[in-house]
């Protein structure tokens, strides 16, 4: 199975994200020869790493949406040390385990969003201890497992959107909002992705402050925002 990427400062009061456990999670991984449902362990690592080293090219845009969207740099994106201090904070796991498909567009074989998957993301919350999960991608939210929904829990434009808990623990879950897939272009931008990452930075404090156990979070210390939505066309670049 593929390991998932750990930043070395994750859970770090210091870090860019302000101690915020978050885990990114994608769908899956694709290789160009590798044939469907090989085991690559080091995989999900190898890709992280070729995008902050800047060699992932034209496949780079999902890592940069998402880092843009949850530091708020929506505009003028981050730099390449402040994509590294991004990632270095966070969770990245994609859903199945295993090479999905050859190459991009590729849909997953219906075998695969089974049986180890929804086990391993599971197993995955709870071995990094993730207080929130950002699901990327609309099928992905309606295949992978849920122990509780939040019905309407944020709004983005006109509708209302839920979001699940993942449970880790006795007393304790990570709360899990999705987004359309950051690779896609169709239904996405970032005026309807905003609202889930608010949401679930502003649950994560609610329940940290019912606990008791954690200073809040402050989002993060790079957050730059001129009060308008940035073009999708400059997303590209």
């Amino acid at each position: 199975m593929a390991d998932f990427w750990r930043g070395d400062f994750y859970g770090q009061s210091d870090n860019v994200l302000g101690g915020a456990r978050l885990m990114v999670l994608g769908e899956a991984h694709y290789h160009h020869c590798a044939p469907i449902g090989s085991d690559i362990p080091e995989i999900t690592n190898d890709v992280v790493t070729a995008y902050i080293d800047g060699r992932l090219g034209s496949n780079a845009q999902f890592f940069r949406r998402v880092e843009r969207l949850v530091t708020k740099r929506l505009n003028s994106g981050l730099t390449p040390e402040q994509s590294a201090s991004f990632w270095h904070s966070v969770i990245f796991s994609n859903y199945i385990p295993v090479v999905a498909g050859n190459r991009p567009g590729d849909r997953p074989p219906e075998e695969l969003w089974n049986g180890a998957a929804s086990h391993e993301f599971v197993e995955n919350v709870r071995r990094t201890e993730a207080e929130i999960v950002l699901v990327c991608g609309t099928e992905l939210w309606r295949r992978k497992p849920v122990h509780r929904a939040i019905s309407a829990a944020y709004q983005a434009g006109p509708r209302h959107y839920e979001a699940h808990e993942i449970n880790w623990g006795a007393e304790w879950g990570a709360v899990a909002a999705h987004i359309p897939h950051p690779s896609g272009s169709r239904g996405w931008s970032y005026k309807r992705c905003v609202p889930a990452v608010d949401y679930l930075f502003t649950i994560l404090n609610e329940r940290r402050l019912g606990k008791g156990l954690q200073a809040p979070v402050v989002r993060p210390v790079f957050a730059s925002v001129n009060g308008q939505w940035p073009q999708e066309s400059a997303d590209a670049v």
